[in-house]
């Protein structure tokens, strides 16, 4: 009995020791993988196959000779030319053909939605799961696009009259209600997670100092109540252009200026970031985080390159180490980060990680990215990736 009780308690030590060693192993693992560039490269490539090349992927062919755009949505990459619009799924099998009517688009999607428009024209498309939900004509010339993810649109229009005019269209293509600019001219715009606030990116140029504004609008009250309708209004810093506006969540929108990152809504005004010098790409697209790529110098006359990617709520930040490597884009959809760098694309999560790795024989033209799906574009074909 006592030498069952013996080797039981042996083995329990056995347990422990090895269960031990496997933690201080996976921390030595972790660790190297975050410090050592080599032995990540190494390890994302033959482990965690992160690594991609072009022959094993699904392919679209194109034609340059007809003047083809390529977007990504949800999980499809589409091309339209000659007023048709196609969509491929992963393998690079057509899933649908659509009839639409745009020369020169303007397209932001979101989740599942597509919107597409005539761009300085009067046409706009909004599309889900290979359907034009909703297509109408608008009075007026369309400068900018944008969709949140349950599918309402807001545009920016110019005509005679006024600077600007915002249209606002549910998921079905009900138009909400349409907001007049006199004086100022809309340069962006964004309708929340909820669809109860509408937040519009505006410039005065009348005066001696340019000056932008963010108006924070109830899409209610704008249908029932227009003049009350405005429940907060931000003023920039002196000479500062509103650039880009993302909603956070349902009451905050993170706007991008000239210099500095803010965080506007009801409740308080913060400041996320300022804009240097040495900032070589900054973007507001994710849902909670920005992302600004940046030098540092490293000795005499060379610089290392990292990402810092911040969260907007929490105050967390990741890096992301490039070394000296210097991307020529860089591309935010939801939460993936797409790093254009001409014969190798990464696609990272805003937690800081290395989803995949593209190598390209040649250089890359351009680069797409949904939600779901990305694609490597060259001149003759598009290469399907999915995230």
């Amino acid at each position: 009995m006592k030498n069952k009780r013996k080797e039981g308690s042996k083995n329990s030590v056995l347990k422990i020791c090895l269960v031990f060693l496997i933690i201080i192993f996976m921390i030595f693992i972790i660790a190297r993988y975050l410090t050592d560039e080599e032995f990540r490269n190494a390890f994302d490539t033959y482990i965690l196959k992160k690594e991609l090349v072009e022959e094993n992927l699904g392919t679209i062919e194109v034609d340059s000779d007809t003047n083809p755009y390529v977007y990504a949505y949800d999980r499809y990459i589409t091309v339209l030319t000659k007023n048709k619009l196609t969509e491929y799924t992963s393998d690079g099998s057509i899933y649908a053909s659509l009839d639409v009517n745009i020369s020169v688009p303007l397209v932001k999607s979101n989740n599942n939605y597509l919107v597409i428009a005539e761009k300085n024209g009067s046409k706009v498309y909004l599309i889900s799961n290979a359907n034009i939900l909703w297509q109408t004509d608008i009075e007026g010339n369309i400068s900018r696009v944008s969709v949140n993810k349950n599918g309402y649109v807001s545009l920016v229009v110019t005509n005679s009259i006024y600077k600007s005019v915002i249209f606002v269209f549910d998921a079905s293509g009900k138009e909400l209600f349409r907001r007049y600019l006199s004086t100022n001219y809309a340069i962006c715009t964004a309708v929340s997670s909820n669809n109860k606030n509408l937040a519009i990116g505006e410039v005065d140029y009348s005066g001696t100092v340019i000056k932008s504004y963010v108006s924070m609008i109830s899409v209610t009250l704008a249908q029932s109540d227009p003049e009350n309708s405005i429940l907060y209004t931000y003023e920039s810093e002196n000479g500062e252009i509103i650039t880009n506006i993302n909603f956070e969540n349902k009451d905050s929108a993170v706007c991008m200026f000239n210099t500095y990152i803010q965080k506007v809504s009801m409740q308080d005004d913060e400041r996320v970031y300022d804009i240097n010098d040495n900032d070589l790409f900054t973007d507001i697209h994710s849902v909670d985080s920005v992302a600004i790529i940046h030098k540092q110098s490293s000795g005499l006359f060379s610089y290392q390159y990292e990402m810092n990617i911040k969260s907007v709520s929490s105050k967390a930040e990741n890096l992301y180490i490039l070394n000296n490597d210097i991307p020529k884009e860089m591309i935010v959809n939801d939460n993936i980060i797409c790093l254009n760098f001409g014969n190798e694309v990464q696609f990272v999560s805003t937690n800081g990680w290395l989803i995949k790795k593209y190598n390209s024989y040649k250089e890359v033209t351009n680069v797409i990215v949904g939600s779901s799906i990305a694609g490597i574009v060259y001149k003759d074909r598009i290469e399907i990736i999915d995230i």
